[in-house]
């Protein structure tokens, strides 16, 4: 999951909109599409099938998956399915989905386990599903609100729109909290402009099932309506819940779960941490990949250049 699903839909909801948008311009109709007396063409009819575009896009990350295990083989790196837990500063345990453990000891450990979404935190607030569950829904979540207005609420907005969905955006307070208030008011209108709906200063207070499946949300202002489905994407902690870092002595921020860190090294020194676990660095994956990158660089191969997170750029 995460950003490489997120961008296919994308690309898929553009080329719908393109189609609608400028396909009878250029004399290019749906099927039986004829001129009018004017000699125009009408709108073509697109439809979209969920399940073509979510089985397609998921059988491509599949094929990214076994072309990095392939790789991670060539170069001779073991890779294990296992849930790893610190035993000690030089050992962790090990388990299988069979639930058979085992345990692994090294002179250095990088921790790299990355985000969860958080829960949406009211009455009914199982109901929601999170951003990383829309990319495998079965069906088309047909009409959503999505609660939260950071760049992966508007993003999963952007592309359920774009494939002719209801959608809404419930904001607490601004939309994309510090970014440039500019950029961010532009990227509100252009998103007003291709349907998406806002309710602002707002929050979710319950929700519940009613009739048909679909869920009834009731707003901090007292208004309320259905949807099909709720996407909650109010923000993310780091997933370092079962790593057992108690028992290493290893603290982390409370609020986010995240690990504090100088260089990527942790208060134990042969511990190391990169990407959205970390605290204070961008949760992007060009960034973790680069952050690992120039930490190994100076663990094995002489360098002693740390990675600069000032100035990274963040596309919306």
């Amino acid at each position: 999951v995460g950003c490489i699903p997120k961008k296919l839909y994308h690309i898929g909801a553009s080329i719908r909109e393109l189609i609608n948008a400028d396909s009878n311009f250029y004399g290019i109709s749906g099927e039986e599409g004829k001129p009018d007396d004017m000699g125009q063409l009408a709108t073509p009819t697109t439809q979209v099938h969920w399940e073509v575009a979510k089985g397609n896009i998921q059988n491509y990350i599949r094929s990214l998956n076994f072309k990095y295990r392939v790789r991670l083989r060539e170069k001779s790196v073991q890779y294990l399915n296992k849930l790893a837990t610190f035993k000690d500063a030089h050992t962790l345990e090990v388990v299988d989905k069979k639930g058979r453990s085992s345990t692994i000891t090294s002179s250095r450990f990088l921790v790299a386990t990355g985000g969860r979404p958080a829960p949406i935190d009211c009455e009914g607030g199982d109901l929601a599903i999170s951003s990383d569950d829309v990319f495998f829904l079965e069906k088309n979540p047909g009409k959503t609100l999505c609660v939260g207005a950071s760049y992966i609420s508007l993003e999963c907005a952007g592309f359920l729109a774009g494939f002719g969905n209801d959608v809404t955006v419930a904001v607490r307070s601004i939309l994309l909290r510090g970014f440039d208030r500019e950029c961010s008011e532009k990227i509100g209108e252009y998103m007003k402009d291709h349907g998406v709906k806002f309710k602002m200063e707002v929050t979710p207070t319950k929700m519940e099932k009613v009739e048909g499946d679909q869920i009834k949300v009731t707003f901090s202002d007292g208004s309320s309506d259905t949807y099909d489905t709720v996407l909650g994407a109010i923000g993310r902690h780091a997933d370092t819940d079962k790593l057992g870092l108690e028992n290493i002595g290893l603290k982390t921020n409370p609020k986010n779960k995240k690990i504090y860190t100088k260089f990527e090294q942790t208060d134990i020194p042969n511990v190391y941490a990169i990407g959205d676990v970390m605290e204070g660095c961008p949760e992007l994956t060009p960034v973790a990949i680069q952050a690992g990158t120039v930490l190994m660089r100076r663990l094995f191969g002489g360098s002693k250049e740390p990675m600069d997170y000032v100035n990274i750029c963040t596309t919306v």
